[in-house]
């Protein structure tokens, strides 16, 4: 199925200062409102955008629905990105929700938009630095009480597991009332001595005892590599390193579902 265009493709660009860009088609127009919106602002609004979607992408009908338009940049963006059905009103509505419009959304809240589009695009060191920017706004006791701050750890701790930073992750957890999680991503942080330790400490009773003798025994796994290691055979060795990775992701995998 061949995509028709919206207008046609100028070769005379529109220059967009503030976001450093320049457009040539109303499909790299809608692109840019999209990848840039936390960046927008009402310097958008613009005649001279109007005039060139005008006169160089001759959509006569999307600029006088432009100019009748209220001065507000949700409306406006929300104008151009669901006209001829580019996109669907949903997906515009996403769009405007991370505009900097001026409203009475506050910071964190747009951090925590940003966060989760970087998530949603596969750019998750981005979208740490998002959540943490959101957590650190997020130190009154009233708002830490609330839903946001809870959903927003979880996040948070998805991430951090994803890089191996299993304290992190684990304080995240905690943070969130989420034990479980939390619980094995303290072990996961701890060598098996310090774990056997918090077990001592925290969950002592007649089986304690029992399950350290489990956890502190050996895995075949590991016998099997230090064997291999001695021998200087180096299949075996990259075999249980595969089985042990594995291992460890599958168990991450069954228990953060």
């Amino acid at each position: 199925m061949l995509y028709e265009p919206v207008g046609i493709y100028s070769k005379k660009a529109y220059h967009i200062p503030e976001l450093t860009v320049t457009i040539h088609s109303f499909e790299e127009l809608c692109y840019v409102i999209k990848e840039k919106s936390y960046d927008i602002d009402d310097f958008l609004m613009k005649d001279e955008l109007i005039s060139f979607i005008r006169d160089e992408l001759a959509l006569d009908e999307l600029a006088d629905i432009l100019t009748g338009a209220k001065p507000d940049i949700n409306e406006y963006v929300m104008a151009i990105l669901t006209y001829r059905h580019h996109m669907s009103y949903e997906a515009a509505g996403h769009v405007c929700e991370s505009l900097k419009d001026g409203s009475d959304a506050r910071e964190y809240i747009r951090l925590i938009s940003r966060g989760d589009f970087f998530v949603e695009n596969g750019k998750y060191r981005p979208a740490i630095l998002m959540y943490e920017h959101a957590a650190e706004l997020l130190d009154g006791e009233s708002e830490k009480e609330g839903l946001t701050f809870s959903e927003l750890m979880v996040k948070l701790g998805k991430l951090y597991s994803l890089y191996y930073m299993f304290e992190k992750a684990a304080e995240c957890f905690a943070a969130a009332g989420d034990v479980k999680r939390a619980f094995f991503c303290r072990k996961l942080s701890l060598s098996r001595v310090e774990y056997s330790d918090m077990l001592l400490k925290e969950h002592p009773d007649e089986n304690i005892t029992r399950q350290i003798d489990e956890m502190t025994r050996e895995p075949a796994e590991i016998a099997s590599l230090k064997q291999s290691l001695r021998e200087g055979r180096s299949y075996g060795r990259d075999l249980a390193l595969s089985r042990l990775s594995s291992r460890l992701k599958a168990e991450y995998r069954r228990i953060s579902r």
